[in-house]
């Protein structure tokens, strides 16, 4: 059972519209997320590039311009060591293209997840600086103390461009951050970077810093549109929240989108691979279909067949390379599926741990943090799942809001080899006997309390069915891109009557209905995998003989009173629009 919270502001709401000129409905939903200021919302309904902050504020930005530049005029080979997933590959797609163009010498290197594990490693960084001089790690490299160390050791200047937590050790009773010995840090995380927004995604930063990159090198930026929609995807995939720099990003890029600007062969071939037309690329699209298919290669492959695809200028290889990756997602699929209703299943769901630590051996390692976040989207768990790595486990964590990961592991460093993450998501390596004793100091340490496991659904605003508009709806429209950070707004409607209700789709678990409102107005609704939660709706009231031929599909014209969450949404049909409301939640008045 969801809980329903109705959001509170306590805006001005009717000052705001008049002063804005915007309908006071557009306002309520502006004011829930704090933008209530002219300019506030000027940016955030209009976010052009002019309003990103300015990157030269970054602490770090001057001092990796002046190594590029002296590396370029001495001859010196630069490494690009990436990551596997969408963020690690799009940066390094994005700086290597740039490099490339003002004319340095560069490579780049992606670590194998099974045979190396996420970030710098001391065997890479020997191999390495036998052939390069200077190593730039990007989306990786703010925890790795040691291997920055044995990096400077060998002679190699080092540059980490990362988005991570930076990591701390407790000295004196406080925890005080404790950066790697590098020559040049961006990471708007440390402590001393003044740059006011904190949350972008690595190839977001990597962008940002290219762009300012050709400005350091007085040329203009000739592959911004191509890396601005790189460091799109990455947005969305990274799942970083959607406002400030990252909304920017992300509007201007899927614009791009919109407009079939995608210049990257590579790209334009994997879109073409999964059928996707580019004025219906969303972040549905990029989050569910392409981004999948780009973590792929990292999952069950190497993620240099994605880095691969990205920078090629030949069709064919983009051909062979993009069904590469579809064909590795397909595989990835079954294996989750698996995996992930096994270990369900292998819960006592009325005795749950606060936090769910699991060791699934024979799992794949490259899936653990897919199976951890199903889980906890099934339970409203903390979730890590260790799998079997060679003599030692590695693991990936999905939290809650209430529940931040990576201080609660940071606390528990003693045990682990290696750890990195977010307060939503981690990934550590420790020795096999190590887990249980995490569990038990993790649960042990916990202050979560019952009502923090229970879903919850906010809503923006209660509305009656005749306060929907195509105009309301568009004001909506005009708040996208949604994601973390900016979700799309929920309404909620009490106490409606059903005037139809229908099974459709191929597996049957899709329900349309049509609400009727007190003016005699119809609205479609649509709401999926719902068909069996709606039949125990029934049972709950109604008559078995209700029950039966609604599930039978005899009784569709039912009279049903029902409280609703939905979202409100345009339908595009063979060239018609009309109003459609998305159901999230239903329950009895």
């Amino acid at each position: 059972m969801k809980k329903w919270i109705l959001k509170e502001n306590d805006a001005n709401i009717s000052l705001m519209a008049e002063t804005l000129k915007l309908k006071p409905a557009l306002c309520h939903i502006l004011a829930n997320r704090g933008i209530r200021s002219k300019n506030a919302v000027i940016k955030f309904l209009n976010p052009l590039m002019k309003f990103l902050n300015p990157i030269e504020e970054m602490l770090g930005v001057k001092g990796t311009c002046e190594i590029i530049k002296q590396a370029i005029e001495k001859g010196e080979k630069i490494c690009i060591f990436g990551d596997y997933d969408v963020d690690g590959v799009c940066s390094t797609v994005i700086l290597f293209k740039t490099l490339k163009s003002l004319g340095a010498d560069c490579e780049y290197y992606i670590p194998h997840r099974e045979k190396e594990g996420y970030g710098l490693n001391i065997a890479a960084i020997e191999d390495i600086a036998s052939r390069c001089q200077i190593i730039m790690a990007v989306d990786n490299g703010i925890s790795a103390i040691e291997e920055v160390k044995r990096a400077v050791e060998l002679g190699l200047t080092v540059v980490i461009i990362d988005h991570h937590q930076t990591p701390a050790q407790e000295i004196d009773g406080s925890w005080q951050e404790t950066l790697p010995q590098a020559h040049a840090i961006i990471n708007p995380k440390q402590h001393a970077c003044p740059y006011p927004f904190k949350e972008m995604s690595a190839a977001g930063i990597v962008y940002r810093f290219c762009k300012h990159l050709y400005e350091f090198f007085g040329k203009p930026f000739d592959i911004d549109e191509e890396a601005l929609i790189f460091a799109t995807i990455s947005t969305f995939c990274d799942v970083v929240d959607l406002v400030d720099d990252n909304r920017i990003i992300a509007k201007n890029g899927m614009r791009l989108l919109g407009q079939q600007k995608v210049t990257n062969i590579g790209l334009d071939t994997l879109i073409k691979a999964r059928n996707i037309e580019c004025d219906d690329i969303d972040d549905f699209a990029i989050g569910f279909i392409l981004g999948p298919c780009i973590n792929a290669s990292g999952r069950l492959d190497s993620a240099a067949l994605a880095v691969e695809l990205f920078l090629t200028e030949d069709e064919a290889e983009a051909a062979h390379l993009a069904e590469r990756l579809v064909m590795l997602n397909e595989q990835r699929k079954d294996l989750c599926a698996k995996h992930v209703d096994d270990a369900i299943a292998s819960l006592d769901i009325e005795d749950l741990d606060d936090i769910i630590v699991l060791y699934i051996p024979h799992i794949h390692e490259s899936i653990a943090g897919i199976v951890a976040g199903r889980i906890k989207e099934h339970t409203g768990h903390p979730t890590i799942v260790f799998s079997k790595a060679g003599e030692v486990a590695k693991g990936s964590a999905r939290s809650i809001e209430a529940y931040n990961i990576f201080e609660e592991m940071q606390k528990n460093k003693d045990l682990l080899d290696r750890f990195g993450g977010h307060k939503m998501a981690a990934g550590a390596t420790l020795a096999i006997e190590n887990i249980d004793i995490l569990r038990q100091r993790l649960n042990h340490a916990s202050t979560l309390k019952q009502e923090d496991f229970v879903p919850i659904i906010s809503g923006e605003k209660e509305l009656s069915l005749d306060d929907i508009t195509f105009e309301l709806a568009s004001d909506i429209d005009a708040l996208a891109p949604f994601g973390k950070g900016n979700r799309e707004p929920v309404f909620f409607t009490k106490s409606i009557f059903t005037e139809r209700i229908e099974i459709i789709g191929q597996s049957g678990q899709t329900l349309r209905f049509i609400f009727r409102s007190d003016n005699g107005r119809k609205i479609t609704a649509i709401a999926f995998k719902a068909t069996d939660k709606f039949v125990s709706f029934l049972q709950e009231k109604y008559s078995d003989e209700i029950v039966e031929g609604f599930a039978s599909g005899r009784h569709k014209s039912l009279n049903i009173k029902m409280d609703l969450a939905y979202n409100i949404r345009i339908n595009h049909y063979k060239g018609n629009a009309s109003l459609q409301l998305v159901i999230l939640d239903f329950k009895h008045p």
